[in-house]
This record gives C-alpha cells, sequence and structure tokens, in this order.
C-alpha cells in the first residue's frame, strides 16, 4: 500500500486494553507487528526491516523508553512526548504530519497538524447504541 508520492504507509492499531501493533504492507503482503508506538521506518522483520532516516530511530527510541517508564499518561503528557519528538526537534527539513492521541475509553481523539502543537482538533466517536 502506497500514499501519494509513492511513499510507504503503515497503520498504527491499538484497543483500550493496551494491546498495540503496526500494519505494514511489503510485497502486496500484510504484516502486523506488536509495538507501543510507530515513527517512520519499517518494523516488519525481514530486508526492509529498519530502512527509514536515523532520526526516524531515535525518535522510536525516545517514544518506546518514555512508554516503558511511564506506561500509562494523560493526553497532555502524550501529545507533549509527541511534540519533543517532532521532526523539528531533530532538524529534519520536513514536517511531522500529524500527531493523534487516542483516548479510547472516551471514544476520543486529539490531532495536531504539522507540529502545530498549541492548536488541536477533537474529534469525538460514538457508537450506534449511543
Amino acid at each position: 500500500m502506497h500514499f501519494s508520492m509513492g511513499l510507504t504507509v503503515h497503520f498504527a492499531v491499538s484497543d483500550n486494553k493496551g494491546n498495540s501493533v503496526v500494519i505494514e504492507y511489503m510485497g502486496n503482503e500484510m504484516y502486523v507487528t506488536p509495538t507501543p508506538a510507530v515513527t517512520n521506518f519499517y518494523l516488519t522483520p525481514g530486508d526492509k526491516y529498519g530502512i527509514g532516516t536515523a532520526q526516524s530511530h531515535s525518535r522510536y527510541e525516545i517514544l518506546t523508553e518514555a512508554l516503558r517508564d511511564k506506561p500509562t499518561m494523560t493526553e497532555n503528557e502524550v501529545m507533549g512526548l509527541l511534540d519533543r519528538i517532532s521532526k523539528d526537534n531533530f532538524n529534519d527539513s520536513a514536517t511531522t504530519e500529524w500527531s493523534i492521541v487516542y483516548d479510547q475509553n472516551n471514544k476520543r481523539a486529539r490531532l495536531c497538524h504539522r507540529e502545530n502543537y498549541k492548536e488541536s482538533y477533537l474529534f469525538e466517536l460514538s457508537t450506534k447504541d449511543e
């Protein structure tokens, strides 16, 4: 699966019990890898494992270390962590396109776009039964 300009896409999927995976497509096959975080490099073991920029690896290490130190965080703490690991902090010419914090218990997501952490968009979800 590819995104505009031929960029590879992967998806982070998690549930409200703390399970988290990344889904990647390679050679027209889907791969699912358990992980608490994802940045911009391949996590699927094999030929493409680790392909990505050095700063993507550094950002991933900061995320996973922070989650090991504090596995439960508030929405503001998570967004602050995402701000800390945004591309701008690593002298990258590109920007982090989006940072999203999901509150699965309350069915909402807070999104910041292009490293503008002062302004966010809140999406509240509901089920048909509510």
